[in-house]
């Protein structure tokens, strides 16, 4: 049994679950806003430790469970019928008692959570990114505006400016994305890097963006082109196009050594691609979006999940 731990608007999920049903292989979904209605159920007793999950009429064992694919972070919802405190309180009781309910390290898990909460540091990236001999770009997180200053400046190529973290920005009434963006040493302010610390590195000039995808013993990699301003190909407004391409086998085993130190059976790697033809490494994504690769390329990607989640089925 496959249990996917996601939110009921992930659509990567949805694509996956739609060959499974293809496939007739079984499932069990835990959406996070489904949390603060599921039943779950923790016993311990002399001969035996009950785990269930029971939602409406689905319900799972959780010792039946096989592998875990952790698509998004189990964070329930807080309750509004509440005060707020005795809200945040049920949330984080929730939420603890369905990680404790759903971790077994003894089972295969796309990825396992403890790794990815660590993987998803950007900055320990770039350092073990280095470790395994990838190049990567001039880096600087400060909130000294002068030093920033002074980064920007020796940037030849100029200077790009990036979330130190996911790049969500939410009001009481929407959320907005933060995309990679350029910027120059004059609009870097005093006061609003004393309030928050700003990650530049160096801008490497690029022939294309490459997304290497690796799921277990296999590898996907596009390159991503978008003409010579193109910064973040993630934004919607960006006109991109994506072709199959391919890393050196160096590459190819620089990225496993990566993936070996983080402890990630899945990550999909962003590179910058010179004219020469040199990869530099931005960033590796733990949890990362890969059903459009398919959709746009025909990837077998869906057919190397099912091969992880359920080794001892084919």
């Amino acid at each position: 049994m496959l249990l996917i731990l996601t939110s009921d608007k992930d659509l990567t999920a949805d694509f996956l679950i739609v060959e499974l049903l293809n496939r007739e292989l079984p499932y069990f979904r835990l959406n996070a806003e489904e949390l603060t209605k599921a039943d779950l159920d923790f016993a311990v007793s002399e001969n035996a430790v009950r785990r269930e999950v029971l939602i409406g009429a689905k319900k799972l064992a959780l010792n039946e469970v096989n592998a875990v694919w952790y698509r998004r972070a189990l964070h329930p919802i807080p309750s509004t019928t509440i005060s707020r405190s005795e809200s945040f309180f049920v949330a984080g009781e929730l939420r603890h008692l369905a990680l404790g309910l759903v971790m077994n390290p003894e089972v295969t898990w796309v990825n396992p959570i403890d790794k990815v909460s660590v993987a998803e540091l950007k900055l320990y990236q770039l350092q073990v990114a280095r470790q395994v001999g990838l190049r990567v770009p001039r880096s600087l997180v400060s909130r000294d505006a002068e030093a920033l200053r002074r980064f920007a400046a020796g940037n030849k190529a100029g200077t790009i400016c990036k979330p130190i973290f996911h790049g969500m920005f939410v009001d009481d009434n929407a959320s907005y994305s933060i995309y990679t963006r350029r910027i120059n040493p004059e609009s870097i302010d005093s006061a609003t890097a004393r309030i928050c610390p700003i990650f530049l590195q160096e801008e490497i000039v690029r022939s294309a963006d490459v997304r290497a995808t690796f799921i277990g013993r296999d590898c996907f990699v596009a390159d991503i082109t978008g003409g010579q301003s193109l910064v973040d190909w993630r934004d919607p407004d960006v006109p991109v196009s994506y072709t199959e391409s391919s890393v050196s086998a160096e590459t190819e085993r620089k990225c496993r050594a990566m993936l070996a130190k983080l402890g990630l059976v899945y990550g999909a790697f962003d590179f910058v691609k010179t004219p020469a033809g040199d990869l530099v490494f931005l960033e590796v994504n733990p949890t990362g979006e890969w059903a459009w690769l398919e959709d746009r390329l025909g990837f077998p990607m869906r057919d190397s999940f099912i091969r992880l989640f359920y080794r001892n089925r084919l």
